[in-house]
Formats: structure tokens, C-alpha cells, sequence
């Protein structure tokens, strides 16, 4: 088992990510460098429509330009943003140039007093928008977006099997999970502990039974992440995570409330053999540069719609790197076309860490009405089509219904 205190002061992490020669620190946050889309783009891009849809029991955010759409799809969270979304952001977008888009997702935060607003709603109504755009972008050009926005650094990632399962029997829990490696080939799990923002009697009993029953039943050469949810107290969190430990857990998500710093801290620094990750419910890179400087989480992980976008995505990267994190492993990757902005950052960044998260569930029926999202041998490859990758059947637009 890899020291994680050890690990980040070794040099494996300076070989894996060579180190820029030194700058003097200032208090302005890092930034990703953002393309001169003007020079990719001679001509004016001018927003013609931006309109949330459901089709396909779905809530599709599409943008009109130049005669291109540019798609993304809704997280479930967007269903309860609707008069955030209409009455804010899109004032911010519509008839605007598209080349503009970082001042455009800065505008939309800034101006108008939206600023007050700021948290999750906001900035997941923003980054909705921002992908959008830069689907349509991406096949304006006919290149896939993180070919806009920098270097390929990757083309394929190795992925962890998700569970969402709290409670049943552990056993059979546990023999789910080992059919599902064995159809993907996935070299890893993340599995529940705790009972989410809450820890009963029988939360703990599922878990204490659960951890050594899962790493016997999956083996010791399986990868296994932990995510708690906020569930514990900090006395909790290190008795859970020194159990984690115990059982060759790599990583240990969230045990304290995501807004108690403090009891984080007290969790990390007590843990010396495992990761600490943290960060799927932030949208401030403020505090993502405190949760870095002040060693609240060794891992940090934007989720790639609640935090505003693939540039927000791509800064949060430029924090973990400038001030220690071992890394960052945004969120939301699931198997649908969610998955698609997530593909942009990770095929750009150097410091991307561990196992990816994917949802594979054997028994639901793939969708027809677009790209076929798969794994090969445990993982998944980064594809090279246009705009966000994901290809849609024309066909759904035409019973769409307009929710904004």
C-alpha cells in the first residue's frame, strides 16, 4: 500500500508531472491558458437560440448558431433551475458571439448582481450553457473540443465500477460487483459507507461487516475507492478510514459534512495511508484553492456541471497542480451523454488521478438516440469526434418538448 503522505513527498509525482520553473506566488488563481477563438474563428458566431428541451425523458440544454447545434445534456439537478436558468443566464448568451464565450460565463456570474446567487444553482445553470457552446464550437470547426483548448495528453482512461448500494446483504452486494468486473474487465470499485449525511447504528454495522467481506469476496488485486457522503463526524471519519485502510481502501470520499472544513482536516491529517478526496459539491475556486493550500483533501473533484463548465474544470486542474493536490478526478462520468464534457478535460490534463468513475448496469436497455457509450477491456477511450463526441439521432428533436 502506497504512503500517501510519503507519495506526495517523493519524486514519482514530479516525474509523473514535471515542474514549472518557479514563480513568485500571487494571490490570483491559476488559470487554464484559453485559445484565441477568434483566431480559430474569423467570422462573427452569433448566438441565435439557447433553449432547454426534454426529449427522451431527458432535459437537453441546444444552441443555435451558424446553423450548428451545440447539445449537452441535464443533470436531474436542472429540473428545479428552470426560472434560474431563463430569468439569468441565458440573458447572457442570447445574441451574443460565441467567440466570447469565458467573458460570456463571466458576465453571467458578474453582472446583474447574479453573483449573489452564486452556489451550485448558478453555476451548474452557467456551465450548462457553456458546454453547449462549446459542442457547437467544437463541430463549427469539426474538432473535438479539447482540441480547442490545448494538447491531448491522453486517449483512453481506465475506469472504476460505481455502486450506490447502502443497504441489503453485503454478500450479495459484493458478488454484483465481481460479475460486473468481470464483464467490463474494470480494475475497480467505489462503493458506499456511511448512510449519506448520517451515520445510524446500523449505517456503521452495514459497513464494518461490508469493507473486509467486499475486499475478500473482489480479491486483493482490485482497486477499491469509499465514499461516505458527508456522513460522519471527524471522530467517525478516522475510525471508519483507519478500518478503510485496514482493507487496502485507496481512496475515502467526503466522510465529513463537505462544509466542515475543520473536521476534513482533522480527518486527513489523521489518515496517513489513504487518499482524501473531496470537492463534487463546490462551485468556488476560491475555496478550491483553500481546500489545496489548506490540506482539507489530497484530491480534488469539480463536478463537471455543479462547478460551471470544462474551463472551471480545467482551473480547478491548474489549482491542485500549483498548490500540492495530488490531483484532481472531476465527477460526473456517468454512461450517457453526461460523460462528454468530462472527456474534454480528461484528455487535456497531466495531474488527472486514479480509477474514473463509470455506472454500468447490466440489465438496462442501451439507448438508441445516441452514441453508444462502451468500455474495452476495463477502459474507456477518449473519442475524436466532433464537438463534445456524442452524436444524437435527429429524430428526437422533432416531438422535443420546450421546457425554457
Amino acid at each position: 500500500m502506497l504512503n500517501r503522505r510519503n507519495f506526495l513527498k517523493t519524486g514519482l509525482l514530479a516525474a509523473a508531472f514535471p515542474v514549472c520553473p518557479a514563480v513568485a506566488d500571487t494571490d490570483e488563481l491559476p488559470h487554464w491558458p484559453l485559445p484565441n477563438l477568434k483566431a480559430l474563428f474569423p467570422e462573427i458566431i452569433k448566438i441565435e437560440s439557447v433553449e432547454l428541451l426534454k426529449t427522451q425523458g431527458e432535459l437537453m440544454l441546444v444552441v443555435r448558431a451558424n446553423g450548428q447545434l451545440g447539445i449537452t445534456q441535464c443533470n436531474d439537478r436542472m429540473q428545479h433551475l428552470t426560472s434560474l436558468l431563463k430569468g439569468l443566464i441565458l440573458p447572457h448568451f442570447l445574441g451574443k458571439d460565441a467567440r466570447d464565450l469565458p467573458q460570456l460565463v463571466d458576465n453571467a456570474y458578474r453582472l446583474n448582481s447574479n453573483y449573489k446567487y452564486a452556489g451550485m444553482p448558478l453555476w451548474n445553470c452557467i456551465g450548462s450553457v457553456e458546454i453547449a457552446v462549446w459542442d457547437l464550437l467544437g463541430k463549427l470547426l469539426q474538432k473535438p473540443v479539447y482540441q480547442l483548448l490545448g494538447k491531448q495528453v491522453r486517449n483512453e482512461y481506465p475506469v472504476y465500477i460505481s455502486d450506490f448500494n447502502r443497504e441489503g446483504d453485503p454478500e450479495k452486494i459484493a458478488n454484483q460487483l465481481l460479475e460486473k468486473l468481470t464483464v467490463t474487465e474494470a480494475k475497480g470499485v467505489k462503493i458506499k459507507v456511511g448512510g449519506r449525511m448520517v451515520n445510524t447504528p446500523e449505517n456503521a454495522a452495514q459497513t464494518r461487516k461490508y469493507i473486509p467481506l467486499l475486499r475478500k469476496i473482489l480479491g486483493n488485486e482490485i482497486i477499491i475507492y469509499a465514499d461516505a457522503n458527508g456522513s460522519y463526524t471527524p471522530h467517525e471519519g478516522i475510525e471508519t478510514g483507519k478500518m478503510l485502510e485496514d482493507n487496502g481502501v485507496a481512496i475515502f470520499e467526503e466522510p465529513c459534512n463537505f462544509e466542515d472544513e475543520e473536521g476534513m482536516k482533522i480527518v486527513t491529517k489523521a489518515l496517513s495511508k489513504i487518499v482524501l478526496a473531496g470537492g463534487e459539491q463546490d462551485s468556488s475556486l476560491y475555496r478550491f484553492r483553500r481546500l489545496a493550500q489548506d490540506k482539507v483533501y489530497d484530491l480534488l473533484q469539480p463536478d463537471m456541471y455543479y462547478n460551471g463548465g470544462i474551463l472551471r474544470a480545467l482551473q480547478v486542474a491548474e489549482i491542485a497542480k500549483k498548490y500540492g493536490a495530488v490531483g484532481i478526478a472531476p465527477h460526473t462520468p456517468k454512461s450517457d451523454p453526461l460523460i462528454a464534457p468530462f472527456w474534454q478535460v480528461v484528455a487535456l490534463i497531466p495531474n488527472l488521478y486514479g480509477l474514473q468513475e463509470f455506472v454500468y448496469n447490466p440489465t438496462e436497455k442501451k439507448p438508441t438516440w445516441h452514441t453508444d457509450i462502451r468500455l474495452t477491456k476495463g477502459k474507456m477511450t477518449i473519442p475524436n469526434r466532433a464537438g463534445l463526441g456524442i452524436d444524437y439521432d435527429p429524430s428526437i428533436w422533432q416531438s422535443a418538448e420546450r421546457i425554457v
